[in-house]
């Protein structure tokens, strides 16, 4: 398949509907109408976020939450050009999951999760952290898997942006309030059985 880049210009944006015909093996998102292509994640980046989705399902059950964690799931952004974003892992209410195929709005997603490596610290930790914010998505963890040890860095939303709550390190432990009580041990994420 030949993608015809040059059909689109500022006057003519990206559309989420045109991301569907892409090819396959890559994932898709837009921000303010430009086409953000990336590879698909590797096998360690899917370790850790089926375990945390794991995690997050059994703390949910647990507590009694109609919440799931699933991932990546598309959440709209608002802009003048259109875009969304399709954060790693997302915990969003139960109700969320009935129906057709939508694009998620930042009222429906509890957690948004983004699971970087070295070539998206600053995308991660930069610009989805303000986007995520603006969408009023009370909390994001980003678990960063560039340094020799795992670690999770926890955001919660306060007047209008997140303010940066704790970070766990592989070794450590921690149990967290929000979406629902949830321990979280970064090392346990990237375990392999056995090991």
């Amino acid at each position: 398949m030949t993608i015809e880049f040059d059909q689109h210009r500022a006057d003519r944006p990206w559309t989420r509907e045109e991301t569907r015909d892409l090819p396959e093996g890559f994932r898709y998102e837009i921000e303010d109408g430009n086409l953000i292509v990336m590879n698909s994640p590797s096998p360690g980046h899917q370790l850790v976020a089926y375990r945390l989705m794991n995690l997050l399902n059994d703390a949910a059950e647990a507590a009694g939450v109609d919440a799931v964690a699933i991932g990546p799931v598309d959440v709209a952004v608002p802009s003048a050009r259109g875009g969304y974003l399709s954060p790693d892992v997302a915990v969003i209410p139960g109700a969320a999951t009935e129906g057709g195929y939508e694009l998620l709005v930042g009222g429906d997603v509890l957690l948004a999760v983004e699971i970087t490596g070295k070539d998206a610290i600053t995308r991660d930790m930069v610009t989805k952290c303000g986007v995520y914010a603006g969408l009023g998505i009370p909390s994001y963890w980003v678990v960063r898997m560039d340094e020799p040890a795992i670690r999770v860095i926890v955001f919660e939303l306060a007047n209008g942006g997140y303010r940066r709550v704790t970070e766990i390190v592989a070794g450590g432990s921690a149990v967290l309030d929000r979406p629902f009580p949830v321990t979280v041990e970064p090392g346990g994420l990237a375990r392999r059985p056995g090991r």
